[in-house]
């Protein structure tokens, strides 16, 4: 009797239990799939790659963004985290929810009783990068700059080759500006050296969001550029598709970091040695980066140094580094730049390049310097080259400050500069300028060349699909914000253009003055009760003037200039004759007829 109790009881709870789960089941058919609930797999590196839809709320549209690998004919599939239907267009998927023959472009989603509008786009010819942090979540990397945890990764290529695989023993955001922005970059330090690049195995690479250049190209631009002019150490990079927990992430541009050791700057920097290899690089004054910096000095001239390596130098190994520079520093002031023992080839083409890129932070921030071992050669290098998104005209730097960064002419990393002078004081001494000379004409008019007839073009079309991705991931040029129609080819192609045009300009003007030795002068602006942000137009001899912005005057509007001395109206399609002169401003009172 017992025993059949014991069987009716068993018998009873397993009804129970498939009741409740039946009831479960029911309740989930019940509620509406949402976008969190559907994961797209596809096939390609090591095995099945999940990725998540990305909502966008300006359109009400869930996007798919694809890697490269992820051909056409080849199949993906949808799955559903809780129990219900898939179709695709209104046709219902295959078995497992597979898809076959994915187009790109717009699509119905019909899952679980809920319906989606998914975008669907595809990237083509840049490998994918694959990132699974520990927590699942990048909510504690981003908290804070320096913030990191350990990961996992697997970069696969357009063909769905396993490039490289393995741990990173700290995913960390970084960046000063850029980490400011919504789009991060990050540097991943990995548990097992690993070649990304084709440049060798390392064990540190920098993720670069390029978020502040609506090209993504300006920072490989002028890595190649140097690399081309020979500046040794010239970091090498590619492009890639950024996924970090299934979520897409980007067009990112992934680089070796500057950095010695390990595949890098083959400097003893560890050693101990008092008289040690070091590398160094400038900040700006006051800057709060200086805050996080563990060692660093002040020149006489105000120039605020960063200790980067030894990363830990004692007392006498930070005298010596702090001695070296000042001593360069204080002989190359002095006109005396043979006694500076500086490379005077590697300063003279890291000069170039901060100057053909017109760069904002020309002798201010993120520029390195490096010795070796005083054994070895003890002379003071220039580089290797880092950070050039403020280059090439790039339209997003302010039109408030006093010089005109998308005006090609112009002389600006050896304008004279309050505590950065190094390149203002170089360029005043006649060996250093013969230098320059010679590196440009033989050097960096080859590298631009190459850059303008083809290069940057080759750029364009391998991130083109990248970028048309990050463009929508992002909203690149606000279009979604304001509710403008979206132009990406026109758009994106016109920030392609606007640099080759900058680059092509800024050959000319420097053609002119250095090599064909034009008169170059600055024609000085007065706004009169007015104000004007940049008060000086660039004149090369021989050329006519550009026409400066208009200078603005509460009350007035601007009607024109005039010579100061002359007083007659100023034709900007006159060629300047070489000798300077003042343009004043001519203003009309508002509502008054022309």
């Amino acid at each position: 009797m017992r025993r059949k109790w014991k069987i009716s009881a068993l018998l009873c709870a397993v009804l129970l239990l498939g009741a409740w789960l039946w009831l479960r089941m029911w309740q989930e058919g019940r509620q509406p799939v949402t976008v969190q609930d559907i994961t797209v797999v596809v096939d390609g590196g090591s095995g099945s790659k999940h990725l998540r839809l990305w909502h966008n709320y300006y359109n009400n549209t869930e996007y798919l963004f694809l890697p490269a690998f992820c051909k056409a004919e080849l199949p993906v599939r949808i799955t559903l985290r809780r129990r219900g239907s898939v179709a695709w267009d209104g046709h219902a998927s295959g078995g497992q929810g597979y898809l076959y023959d994915l187009t790109e472009g717009r699509h119905s989603l019909q899952a679980g009783g809920s319906e989606f509008t998914v975008e669907v786009m595809r990237s083509a010819s840049v490998p994918a990068l694959f990132i699974y942090t520990a927590s699942g979540s990048l909510t504690h990397i981003e908290e804070e700059k320096g913030n990191g945890e350990s990961a996992l990764y697997e970069m696969v290529d357009a063909d769905g080759q396993v490039i490289a695989a393995g741990q990173i023993r700290k995913l960390k955001s970084r960046g000063n500006s850029t980490f400011l922005e919504d789009k991060k970059p990050y540097q991943m330090s990995l548990e097992e050296g690993a070649d990304l690049l084709g440049s060798g195995v390392q064990d540190k690479y920098i993720l670069l969001a390029n978020r502040q250049d609506q090209s993504l190209l300006r920072d490989r631009i002028m890595y190649d550029l140097a690399a081309d002019m020979g500046l040794a150490y010239s970091a090498v990079s590619r492009f890639v598709d950024l996924y970090i927990n299934e979520e897409y992430r980007g067009s990112y541009q992934l680089s070796e970091k500057v950095e010695t050791g390990y595949g890098r700057m083959p400097l003893a920097t560890e050693t101990g040695r008092t008289r040690t290899a070091f590398l160094v690089t400038l900040e700006y004054p006051n800057d709060d980066r200086l805050a996080e910096a563990d060692h660093y000095f002040t020149t006489e001239n105000g120039q605020n140094v960063i200790i980067k390596r030894p990363k830990q130098p004692g007392d006498a190994q930070k005298a010596y580094i702090a001695d070296t520079f000042q001593a360069a520093e204080a002989a190359i002031r002095a006109g005396r730049v043979e006694e500076s023992n500086i490379d005077m080839t590697s300063f003279a083409r890291k000069y170039l390049v901060e100057e053909i890129g017109k760069n904002l932070d020309a002798m201010y921030t993120s520029q390195y310097f490096y010795q070796d071992e005083p054994e070895k050669d003890g002379k003071l290098y220039a580089g290797p080259v880092w950070d050039y998104d403020k280059t090439l005209g790039n339209p997003l730097i302010e039109h408030t400050r006093p010089v005109d960064f998308q005006e090609p002419r112009g002389i600006y990393a050896a304008m004279k500069q309050e505590n950065a002078s190094w390149w203002y004081d170089l360029y005043q001494l006649p060996a250093f300028r013969q230098k320059v000379t010679e590196e440009y004409r033989e050097s960096a008019v080859p590298a631009i060349e190459a850059m303008v007839n083809g290069k940057i073009d080759g750029y364009r079309n391998e991130i083109w699909e990248s970028a048309h991705m990050d463009y929508m991931r992002w909203d690149t040029f606000e279009d979604f914000k304001y509710g403008e129609e979206l132009e990406f080819e026109k758009e994106y192609q016109s920030e392609i253009d606007r640099i080759k045009e900058f680059l092509s300009l800024r050959r000319r003007f420097l053609d002119d003055i250095w090599l064909e030795g034009r008169k170059y002068d600055r024609i000085s602006l007065d706004p009169g009760e007015g104000s004007i942000y940049v008060a000086y137009v660039d004149a090369i001899e021989g050329r006519t003037l550009n026409e400066p912005r208009d200078p603005k005057r509460e009350g007035y509007r601007f009607d024109h200039w005039v010579r100061e001395d002359t007083g007659e109206v100023y034709d900007f399609t006159e060629c300047y004759d070489g000798i300077p002169f003042v343009l004043k401003a001519v203003y009309r009172p508002d509502g008054e007829d022309e």
